[in-house]
């Protein structure tokens, strides 16, 4: 179904849609010796894609493929980067010094034989806690993980390879295989990211929660929002959700039963969206804003276009809330020297301190509130898609 939110502009593939497409285009060379000019892959709301295959080879007991990143209209820094899949069996001569360069991210099996995953050559590695990936793993996101493992497993189904066949491809059935994920220029990329403050060293994040790039040029997405809204109140809705990230909107959708027209994905841009509504509050009574405790520490310290680039996270302004909520002096210090948001979200679970969460959410809606001139809600919703607090 065509996106509302962004009518007329090009949407693009994250980094773990690339991955996932290059990683199945290998493994289908690897195990049939058919080099793969495109290749479908399914995105993790079901929805599937075919992406053109920019480089194929076929080497003794390996193969590789890559997929070209196209961020569509969005102003990605990836965009235009090389993402490469190898697929190889330890059979070969040079495999442990192959693998020894890389970090392993994660293992799964097909047909008994097992599959392990690497960061290569211009994937980041975590250093500092606060992500979703452990400390000394490869920045491979959750969702590209299991998109990677999903594509892998569908060269069996989809190109009529068996059980017999896939082992009758490897020398040794119990060879281990390996499938590096690598970008040639992922280190000189990630200068241009955040990464390096989020301890991410060595190169880019394999990143997505949806597979999609949605267009995030400002002017476009802004005008995106305004047209967003002109629909709403066109089609009759009175009660208007924003949200700040789609994670986070599709918890809303369950949860708050109103017309698709009324869930609007206004991003980091929620400042934006609040004095539009202001604009034209006589047809809209209601907004509900939802989000996640990054950007929802951001609104609550006053900080309403929450792009990295213009607030930053606000450590200090959460310790203090956690003070006022009577967290002992060591937890307060834990916060102030957080990594991230998310690692502050786990400290305040972890210590029984949600009430914090309610505080957050309270700033959030008083602040809204003065911004847009109209009765306001606010919903925060957890790392695992569950509903924190709701005002």
């Amino acid at each position: 179904m065509e996106d509302k939110q962004k009518r007329g502009l090009r949407r693009g593939y994250t980094t773990g849609t690339c991955a996932a497409a290059a990683a199945k285009a290998a493994a289908i060379t690897f195990f049939t010796g058919r080099k793969i000019k495109e290749v479908q892959t399914i995105l993790p709301a079901g929805e599937a894609v075919t992406l053109p295959v920019y480089r194929c080879e076929i080497g003794k007991e390996t193969a590789t493929a890559s997929v070209i990143k196209d961020a569509g209209d969005d102003p990605d820094v990836t965009n235009g980067a090389e993402i490469i899949a190898e697929v190889s069996t330890s059979a070969i001569s040079n495999f442990k010094f192959q693998i020894s360069n890389f970090k392993r991210a994660f293992q799964f099996k097909v047909h008994s034989l097992q599959f392990t995953v690497y960061g290569g050559k211009g994937v980041g590695i975590v250093t500092k806690p606060g992500l979703a990936i452990p400390i000394g793993e490869p920045a491979i996101n959750p969702v590209p993980r299991k998109m990677i493992e999903v594509a892998v497993r569908g060269t069996s189904s989809e190109f009529g390879v068996r059980s017999s066949e896939l082992k009758s491809q490897i020398p040794n059935p119990k060879s281990q295989i390996s499938v590096v994920i690598s970008v040639p220029d992922g280190e000189e990329i990630a200068k241009k990211t955040m990464n390096a403050r989020l301890g991410i060293t060595g190169g880019i994040s394999i990143l997505g929660t949806t597979g999609i790039v949605e267009p995030l040029s400002l002017s476009a997405y802004r005008h995106s929002i305004v047209c967003a809204l002109d629909v709403a109140v066109a089609s009759g809705c009175r009660e208007i959700v924003f949200s700040t990230g789609r994670s986070s909107e599709k918890v809303a959708e369950k949860e708050i039963k109103l017309p698709e027209e009324a869930f609007i994905l206004v991003g980091d841009h929620m400042g934006f969206a609040l004095k539009e509504v202001r604009s034209q509050k006589s047809r809209v009574k209601r907004i509900t804003i939802v989000g996640q405790f990054g950007k929802f520490s951001k609104l609550a310290a006053g900080h309403f276009e929450t792009h990295c680039s213009d607030s930053n996270i606000e450590l200090a302004f959460l310790a203090k809330l956690a003070n006022n909520a009577g967290a002992k002096k060591s937890i307060i210090e834990n916060i102030k020297n957080a990594n991230t948001a998310r690692q502050v979200f786990f400290i305040l679970k972890g210590q029984g301190l949600e009430k914090v969460f309610r505080m957050v959410c309270k700033r959030v809606k008083e602040n809204s509130a003065e911004i847009a001139g109209i009765d306001m809600g606010c919903m925060l919703v957890g790392y695992n898609e569950e509903v924190v607090v709701k005002l």
